[in-house]
């Protein structure tokens, strides 16, 4: 049975995915040693990721689920155990994040190419409402914080990083770009492969907006750095799913 609330096991299975996404992302950042090498200072950080990368990903997951039975639609969210298993060897192997730790079903007989699109757009669509309300909270009421381990992260101003100190809310707006971003690459199971096949120009729009809010946010880096991801998903995507 489905509907507006979360079952119990649907409520398990997205903090599962929330917390790998979160400790996933910290090794990226201080380092597959940190968590035996400095317990404290690693379980620490894990809390601001987890906020804000953890908000990211429910309320990006949320937004799926609610524009899905807005349309007549019932929908759930499953966990991946594959995709979490791949997320954090990723994460420990090669430093790099590939975020696929589950994903909302959608069960409908009667939903047509645009609207599956739509629901898909949405949860980009959240992470940009979360860009501009960390965003706000960084003029309003800003967190620093300093960890050892982000001393070699110079190049990443455009986080919030510099110094060895993060500044939480900047990095949680950078993270939501970065997030949607990632989405929008039209790579099943991506979000960006049902706005794809729905319409390609309606996917080069949306995809070219988020760039351009990346690039306030990150800086221009962050072309680059999508160009780059985007091949790499592509072909992670190719290995996993053919």
């Amino acid at each position: 049975m489905f509907g507006l609330y979360l079952e119990k096991d649907e409520v398990v299975q997205i903090m599962i995915s929330v917390v790998a996404i979160s400790f996933a992302l910290a090794l990226v950042f201080a380092g597959r040693d940190a968590p035996l090498g400095s317990p404290v200072e690693f379980a620490v950080f894990v809390v601001p990721l987890f906020v804000t990368i953890g908000s990211g990903f429910i309320l990006h997951e949320m937004a799926h689920k609610l524009v899905a039975i807005y349309y007549g639609a019932a929908a759930k969210f499953r966990m991946w155990t594959q995709g979490l298993i791949f997320m954090l060897a990723t994460s420990v192997l090669f430093g790099f994040l590939f975020a696929a730790p589950g994903a909302v079903y959608i069960y409908s007989r009667s939903i047509t190419k645009k609207e599956n699109a739509i629901i898909s757009l949405a949860g980009p669509a959240m992470n940009v409402v979360l860009v501009f309300f960390f965003v706000a909270l960084h003029y309003i009421s800003p967190i620093n914080q300093y960890y050892s381990f982000l001393t070699r992260f110079e190049a990443f101003s455009g986080f919030g990083i510099g110094g060895g100190i993060i500044s939480v809310w900047y990095f949680g707006a950078a993270i939501n770009v970065v997030l949607a971003l990632f989405n929008m690459i039209p790579a099943f199971p991506l979000d960006g492969s049902k706005i794809y096949a729905w319409s390609r120009i309606g996917w080069l729009g949306a995809t070219g907006l988020l760039l351009m809010l990346g690039t306030w946010i990150v800086g221009p880096a962050m072309i680059i750095n999508f160009v780059l991801l985007f091949a790499i998903v592509i072909i992670f995507s190719r290995l996993l799913f053919g």
